[in-house]
Order: structure tokens, then C-alpha cells, then sequence
């Protein structure tokens, strides 16, 4: 206890020090046309609410800088001839890193030679301008300031309408009734596999994010009829981008926390005028949080990862932009058998290990034709392994472990994305796209069989290609109504399976505060990859290879929305949707079955057999409301109600896995600026949501086999308790000359709220057994900018 007030009491040091002389910072970047993404000349920057005039204009390259400026939030206004005024707000400024902006400015429709446009930028919307509704934007400060969120942002996203997670224990989300396999995961224009350790092929989510919030920038969300640039994915999309590093000079970074023990440096490279370059890397901290008796749901066992990300840009004069980029992690943990243990992944039995190792490269040239033509080349490596292994007793009276289970699977795929993007005029704009994905499978499950011989439940070693193509189209009718409308195509040639999908939206600004959307799109899946290669030992050669010519899942999405602003820095929004799925993977053998219902978890079912006969549907309503952080306060309040179903081969409408009703999410936070160096932050999060489904234990005809049976004629009719969490936040940061450090302590479920998380049947106590989630989680984070 002593220690602790004595580290406090050094980071609070600051408070008792007499004042200094102000300090300040630098912001700068770049000013592009939305439209064309072509640099802008002659933009009027202007640092808003400063004691002394702070501006500049934008050189050749399009971009600028702004001295001297002070610490704390400050507001930056772009304005320029013909073009929407854009107000940035609430940059937070601090001592030790310049700011760098990303700014993109929109051609005005009713613009008049030598005319300003007044309008100011619409917080509402989406980075990517040809999204119509459904999607908004989020920073990398939103992520980090949110209580609950671990700094990840799939687990930031379930405090948007429409969402919820999985568990506590891994960052699955689940979008509007949707399985997680159904989320796409987009870095820099392209399509990559699971960002997160201890990744399984064809999951989308998993324990720990390899994805690291200080090399990103602001990125989109979307849940529902995407855009025509978007595809194999049903359920929802997150496009991220990589931010570049500083052209001017060298910063660093060292941050310790629940993600680990992290280091940054970023800085200018001397290979060309503006090239840079940014690399973070962590390493596992769980062992520490484990030495305190901090419990994590896996028992005994440590969790040890470590990743990387890493970004270089280089400009040039005339041959474009060249990028090159990566991403890659190794995890790793070993369950011992601990029979007065409990955890979540493993029986107190066995041994079990699984690890995985992720690998992602991508190299991309940006070049443009004219200020209005560019295209877009991207090329990706990208490889994604896992392991399990499972030894048990086989023997009790030798008393030792034999290898039960084995499994090594391989994803590596080659990605080719070539982008043309014309802006026609203010009104139009065109995007057209060829995409080629390339895979290379390793599949190989083995499994012990009554005691005696191994059998391979999976072993393939193949190859199979998904072509696309997009075209889209935007069109402005005037400066309220707007048209985007678009096609995109997928074939499969591993069984020649296609798919063809047209997309529009339409939104109507009736006036400066409200606007109405409405939107529909068909979009494709490949099934999760395990399943094209399923194997068993009971089945026939025909129903071991039928899976492989599955076609591909097809969801037709229908939307409604309508966005209110109340005042500048508050809005109301609601959406209805319905969406209907076709073409899930269902199993003539098991009338209830449906791929529709998994994907929250480690792996898949190894099915064979099966047919392209399930259907589902989800139907749903969805509120927000909002308060952008003004004067140091915000606040967000989402709440949706919606109904999941499906049918497998049985043609039985039941629920599904994760048709859990409703999800209720408020967040709050307050910002105390103690002074020009130091502020205190206070975030609260609560969160209550139906549970998730489940099928029922038959306890007698459990006791009676001696083991567990469920009742298969109430399939996911059954409903964990609702989940509820709070959790509280507090923070201080202070600045310093040479320095900024930030210091804060999450208390997650602070509560300590048992949240159900499965039942089980003990054979040795005949009695159904809960098993609960994470309780009571702290999470302390330093770092440190120099």
C-alpha cells in the first residue's frame, strides 16, 4: 500500500510544482479532395479560440502545419473556395507528440465563384463517403478512452446499437443477430484474416487483438447493405487504416498495461521528401496479472503472445505513393490438468495446448493520372496457422497422459486488388475494382478412436481462388439527395459457385438537422473454410466430399434510417432493418443443424454431407443517442431490440445461437483540465443484454446414461441469465516539457456479477454445473510519449 501511494504520489508531483511558461505543440497534415483523394492548394487552416492568431494555407502537396500551438483540446477549421467548411473538434494536444490530421474536403453543390461555403463537417458520418447508413466513423482516442474496451477495437464496437460480444474471454462480436464469421476484417483497402491471437481458420475474433490503436487512425464500422466495394461478408465490416509516421522527427512510445509491454518509434525516412515510417511491438503482460492472483478464466495456465505492426510511405513527385505495411503475432497457452481448477477453454482433465501464428505483408502504389483519375494497386501475402492438442489418461491405472487429439491447420493466401477511383464532377463519381484472392489450405484433424487407432478426420492439402469485382456509382442530385448504387460480383472456383449482387442507397438531407437513409443489398460468404474439407470416419466417399461443393451463404439486407441532430453536439438516430439469409450449410442427417449458429468460438462442427438448405432471417430496431465530447463531457446511449431465427433441414423456425432479444449500452465520461498540464478523466460503462441461447440439459436421461444428453426437441430454446456489466474508468494525464504520460485504472464488472457463461453435466455430482464468465477485472495502463 505504501508503494502504491508512493508511485501516485510521483505522477501527481506535477500539481505541486509552481507553473511554468505555456507550452505547446505542433499540428500538421495533409487536405485532400474527398472525391478524388487529389491534394488541395491554398486551403485555409485556422487554429479557432486562440488568445493570438494562429493560421496557414496548404502548399503544393496539399499539406500544412500550425505552431505554437497550446496544449489541451483545441478546434482546427479547413475552409476553401467552393468547398464545405470542415471544423475539426476536440483534438487533443499534448506535449510530447505533433498531431498529424488527415483531413478530406467536399466539393459544395451550390457553389458560386468566389463564394465560401459555410457548412461545417457532419461529425454523423462515415470516413468512406459512398457509405449511405448503417456505418459510422470512430477514432483511436475513442478506443483508448472507453471504458471497457482493453484498447480493442471489436470490443469498442459493442457499445454501437445493434452489437454485443460473445464472452468476456474473447472480442467476438455479434452484429445484428449475426454469427461473428460473418464480420470482414479490412486493412488498407484489402480483405485480411482474423486480426487477433489464438485465431482459428475461419473465425473472425479471438482473445486478444494483434491489431495495436497507436499505429491506426480514424477507420469505419458498418452493419448492414454495405457498399458495392465490400464483399465476402454477410454480417459486417470494419475498414481500418494504418497511420503514417512523422515526417519532421523521430517519437517514441512505451506503454504497459493488461495488453502487455509495448514500444513505438516513428520518424521521416531520408529515402524521399515527406517518406516515413511507424513500428510498434508488445509483448504478453498476463504473467504479471497472474502472479497477482488476477483471474483471466484460464485457470493456472499463462497466456503468451507477442505482435507487430508497422507502416512505411514513401511520396513521390511523380511516380504516386508507395506503402508498405504488415501485421503479424505468435500465441500460445498450455491447460495442465488442474482438477480443483476451472476454466473456461478446458476439462480440469486433460492437457491441453493451442497456440496460432499470424502473418500479414501488404505493398501498395496510389498513382494519379490526373487530379481526378487515380488507381489504387494493392498486393498481399498473408499466412494464418493454429495448432490444439489434447493428451488424457486413457489408462487409470498407469495414471499417464496418451495424445487424444491432434489438429494443425494453414491458411496462406496471395491477394491482388487493383482500384480505379473518378470523380467525374461534384455531382459524380465512379469506383471500379478487380479482386483476386488466391488460397493455399493445409487442413489435418486427428482423433483417437475407442482407445485403439487414429483416425483423420481432416486432412487436405489444396488450393481454390474467389474472383471479384465492383463497380459503384455516386450521384448528388443536388446538396440533400444523394445516390449510391453499385454491383458486385464473387466466383468460387473451387466448385464454380457465383454469386452476382446489386447494391443502392439513398439519403435525403431535409435540412441541416435531419436526414433520412434507406438502403438494400445483396451480399455473399465463402462457408467458414474448415468446412469445404470436413471428413468422417462413418460416413461415405460421397458425403466426405460433398461439402465441397457448397455454394455460397447470400443475405439480402433491407434498411431505414433516420438521423436527428437535437443541438451542434447532440443527435438522436433509429434504424430498422431485416435482413433474410439463403444458402446456409445445413445437414439432411440433423434436421436441426445450421452453420447459422456457430463461429463465437475456437473452431467449427465437422460436419460432412452437407447441403445448401437452411435459411434464416434477422429483424430489428435500433436507437441511439448521443452527445459529441463538448467541454469535456459525453455521453452514449444505444439500445436494440431483434429477433434471429433460422431453419435447417427440418424446415423448423427456431431460434438462433445468439438471438439474444435485446442489448442496452450507456456510456458517460468527464474530462477535468486541473490546468494546461495535467486533467483527470472519469468514463463509466454499463451494459445489459439477453443472454445468449442454449439447448437444454436432460438431467435424468444425463444421470441415467452417465452422461450429458441434451433435450434436442427444445433446440436454443433455452436463455442464460442477462448480462450485466459496469464498469468505471479514471484516468490522468499530464504534460510535461520533454514529455506526456498517461496513467489510468479500468474496473471492469467492478460489481463482481456472475454472467453465465455454459452449463454442464457433472457425472460425479449428477448435477448440473454453471460455469461463469470474467468477474471483477482491473485493468492499469501506463504510457509514456517522448
Amino acid at each position: 500500500m505504501k508503494k502504491s501511494s508512493s508511485l501516485l504520489l510521483l505522477f501527481l508531483l506535477p500539481l505541486l510544482v509552481f507553473a511554468q511558461d505555456q507550452m505547446t505543440q505542433t499540428i500538421k497534415g495533409t487536405v485532400l479532395d474527398k472525391e478524388a483523394e487529389y491534394p488541395l492548394i491554398g486551403v485555409n487552416v485556422v487554429l479557432i479560440g486562440a488568445e493570438t492568431s494562429i493560421g496557414t494555407t496548404t502548399d503544393f502537396d496539399g499539406t500544412f502545419k500550425l505552431e505554437n500551438v497550446p496544449l489541451g483540446r483545441q478546434v482546427v477549421q479547413f475552409s476553401y473556395i467552393g468547398y464545405e467548411t470542415v471544423t475539426i473538434p476536440n483534438i487533443l494536444v499534448n506535449s510530447a507528440k505533433e498531431i498529424v490530421l488527415d483531413i478530406q474536403m467536399e466539393e459544395d453543390l451550390t457553389e458560386l465563384s468566389e463564394v465560401v461555403v459555410t457548412a461545417t463537417k457532419d461529425r454523423r458520418k462515415a470516413v468512406n463517403d459512398m457509405t449511405t447508413l448503417s456505418a459510422r466513423s470512430f477514432t483511436m482516442e475513442e478506443v483508448t478512452r472507453f471504458s471497457g474496451a482493453l484498447g480493442d477495437l471489436a470490443r469498442m464496437a459493442q457499445n454501437y446499437a445493434g452489437v454485443s460480444g460473445a464472452s468476456d474471454n474473447r472480442n467476438d462480436i455479434i452484429v445484428r443477430g449475426n454469427s461473428p464469421s460473418a464480420v470482414v476484417w479490412r486493412l488498407e483497402g484489402v480483405d485480411i484474416p482474423s486480426p487477433n491471437h489464438w485465431a482459428t481458420l475461419g473465425s473472425t475474433g479471438g482473445p486478444i487483438s494483434m491489431l495495436n490503436t497507436n499505429s491506426m487512425r480514424s477507420s469505419d464500422f458498418l452493419t448492414s447493405a454495405f457498399p458495392a466495394e465490400y464483399g465476402n461478408g454477410t454480417g459486417a465490416v470494419f475498414d481500418l487504416q494504418l497511420k503514417n509516421g512523422n515526417t519532421d522527427k523521430y517519437e517514441f512510445l512505451g506503454q504497459i498495461g493488461f495488453n502487455g509491454f509495448e514500444a513505438g518509434i516513428e520518424g521521416p525516412l531520408s529515402i524521399g521528401k515527406n517518406a516515413s515510417f511507424i513500428a510498434n511491438y508488445r509483448y504478453s503482460t498476463l504473467g504479471v496479472f497472474n502472479a497477482l492472483g488476477i483471474d483471466f478464466g484460464t485457470g493456472g495456465a499463462v497466456p503468451q503472445y507477442q505482435d507487430v505492426n508497422f507502416k512505411i510511405n514513401i511520396p513521390t513527385e511523380k511516380a504516386g505513393r508507395f506503402s508498405f505495411w504488415g501485421l503479424g503475432g505468435i500465441s500460445d497457452i498450455n491447460f495442465k490438468p488442474e482438477p480443483d481448477e476451472d476454466n473456461l477453454f478446458s476439462e480440469s482433465d486433460e492437457d491441453l495446448e493451442t497456440g496460432a501464428t499470424t502473418g500479414i505483408v501488404g505493398f501498395s502504389h496510389l498513382y494519379f493520372f490526373d487530379e481526378n483519375t487515380s488507381s489504387k494497386l494493392n498486393l498481399t501475402l498473408s499466412s494464418a496457422e493454429s495448432f490444439v492438442t489434447i493428451d488424457e489418461i486413457i489408462n487409470p491405472n498407469t495414471n499417464i497422459f496418451d495424445r487424444t487429439f491432434s489438429s494443425l491447420n494453414t491458411q496462406e493466401k496471395v491477394g491482388i486488388n487493383w482500384t480505379l477511383n473518378k470523380k467525374i464532377n461534384a455531382k459524380n463519381r465512379v469506383k471500379a475494382a478487380l479482386i483476386y484472392d488466391y488460397y493455399s489450405i493445409n487442413v489435418k484433424d486427428s482423433v483417437l478412436i475407442d482407445d485403439s487407432f487414429w483416425f483423420t478426420e481432416v486432412d487436405f492439402q489444396g488450393n481454390m481462388a474467389l474472383y471479384r469485382a465492383f463497380a459503384q456509382w455516386q450521384h448528388k442530385f443536388n446538396d440533400k439527395l444523394t445516390l449510391n448504387a453499385g454491383v458486385h460480383g464473387a466466383l468460387l472456383d473451387l466448385n464454380d459457385s457465383y454469386s452476382v449482387e446489386p447494391r443502392i442507397g439513398l439519403s435525403y438531407k431535409a435540412n441541416d438537422r435531419s436526414t433520412f437513409g434507406l438502403g438494400y443489398g445483396r451480399h455473399s460468404q465463402l462457408q467458414p473454410l474448415p468446412i469445404y474439407f470436413s471428413k468422417n470416419s462413418n460416413a461415405t466417399e460421397i458425403q466426405n466430399n460433398a461439402n465441397k461443393n457448397l455454394d455460397l451463404i447470400k443475405s439480402d439486407h433491407f434498411v431505414a434510417s433516420w438521423d436527428y441532430l437535437l443541438t451542434p453536439n447532440m443527435r438522436i438516430k433509429t434504424e430498422a432493418y431485416y435482413q433474410n439469409l439463403t444458402d446456409l450449410a445445413v445437414d439432411p442427417e440433423d434436421g436441426d443443424f445450421s452453420m447459422a449458429n456457430f463461429g463465437a468460438n475456437f473452431g467449427f462442427p465437422n460436419r460432412v454431407g452437407l447441403t445448401n438448405d437452411g435459411t434464416g432471417s434477422n429483424l430489428g430496431l435500433e436507437l441511439t443517442l448521443e452527445q459529441f465530447l463538448n467541454k469535456g463531457f459525453y455521453y452514449l446511449m444505444t439500445a436494440s431490440i431483434f429477433d434471429s431465427k433460422y431453419k435447417g433441414f427440418d424446415e423448423v423456425e427456431r431460434n438462433t445461437f445468439f438471438n439474444s432479444n435485446y442489448v442496452f449500452n450507456l456510456l458517460v465520461g468527464k474530462e477535468f483540465n486541473l490546468n494546461d498540464k495535467f486533467a483527470l478523466t472519469i468514463d463509466g460503462r454499463f451494459n445489459y443484454a439477453g443472454g445468449r441461447r442454449y439447448t437444454p440439459i436432460d438431467l435424468e436421461q444425463s444421470i441415467a446414461a452417465g452422461r450429458e444428453i441434451r433435450d434436442m426437441e427444445r433446440v436454443y430454446e433455452a436463455q442464460y441469465a442477462p448480462y450485466i456489466r459496469p464498469d468505471i474508468k479514471i484516468g490522468f494525464r499530464h504534460n510535461a516539457k520533454k514529455f506526456s504520460q498517461t496513467f489510468s485504472v479500468d474496473l471492469q464488472n467492478f460489481i463482481g456479477r456472475n454472467n453465465e457463461f455454459t452449463k454442464r453435466f457433472d457425472n460425479n455430482t449428477n448435477r448440473i454445473r454453471t460455469t461463469y464468465q470474467r468477474g471483477f477485472f482491473p485493468d492499469v495502463r501506463y504510457q509514456i510519449l517522448f
